[in-house]
């Protein structure tokens, strides 16, 4: 039975009043759906999906007085776990007597995001990752992608400065983190959606196989060890590079470089464990 069904299922019996229940066919739905329960006024908006449809509502209830419910049902369910959201269970028991948490969000060239950015391959693979290859074969989807943009893509020049710091390499992609998973592995040790900072990652690197070990590493979830590896954290971040990159917010295509990031502390209520 899939979650939405289940869910609407199952909160009645543990004394949760559903009021109102949409089922979004497509992006714009979703966001459609949630700024009208924003409107009027709902306590708590559950958004049954992936970091993506997580991201498109977070869209919408940054500084609103409704609370985020996340039940994980998507491809990547990183910002799930971000917030202690482990499986459909702890979803359920989050909604029925979790408490309320407020958490940062990110925000890139002024578009709210909920979990990680990426630029250059990693975006690319996204970007090429369809909705039915990733029903058909899941989190797989990705790695397919991955191996197609490699394929057509070379390293570029990237300069990027914060506070307190500049940055010049030659890399094949970088990651910018509002939380702390990308994947099932912490992005970096500080990375966390109460630290009041971004995380940044990238591997310097000019070779494919640079880039296919930056990539394993991401999923061992011992990419801050690798030789070449840059990382750290800031409430703003703006990186430039040659030639321009894509840029993407939790799997949806942002247009391209240069991209400019800020966190927004406790901007968002979100109800958990």
């Amino acid at each position: 039975m899939p979650f939405y069904q289940r869910l609407h299922d199952e909160l009645p019996k543990r004394g949760v009043r559903v009021v109102a229940a949409h089922s979004a066919e497509s992006r714009k739905d979703l966001i459609r759906a949630v700024r009208s329960a924003v409107k009027a006024k709902a306590e708590t908006i559950v958004v049954v999906g992936g970091d993506g449809s997580q991201t498109a509502a977070v869209s919408e209830i940054a500084h609103t007085k409704s609370a985020l419910a996340v039940v994980p049902a998507g491809t990547g369910n990183s910002f799930a776990l971000s917030i202690g959201i482990k499986d459909f269970e702890t979803a359920v028991e989050a909604i029925v007597k979790g408490r309320e948490e407020r958490i940062d969000v990110g925000v890139l060239n002024g578009t709210y995001f909920a979990n990680f950015a990426s630029v250059g391959l990693l975006a690319d693979a996204a970007d090429d990752t369809s909705r039915p290859l990733k029903r058909i074969v899941g989190p797989v989807a990705y790695g397919v992608s991955f191996m197609r943009s490699l394929l057509r893509s070379r390293p570029f020049q990237m300069h990027v400065s914060w506070e307190g710091g500049e940055l010049d390499i030659e890399t094949y992609q970088a990651i910018v983190a509002n939380g702390r998973y990308f994947g099932w592995q912490a992005l970096t040790p500080d990375a966390s959606v109460h630290s009041g900072k971004l995380a940044f990652f990238a591997v310097e690197g000019v070779s494919r196989a640079d880039a296919l070990k930056t990539s394993a590493a991401l999923v061992r979830g011992d990419q801050v060890k690798l030789e070449g590896a840059h990382y750290f954290s800031a409430s703003k971040i703006q990186i430039k590079t040659k030639p321009k990159q894509q840029l993407d917010i939790d799997g949806h295509t942002l247009g391209k470089t240069p991209a400019k990031f800020k966190v927004e502390t406790k901007a968002l209520r979100v109800l958990v464990p």
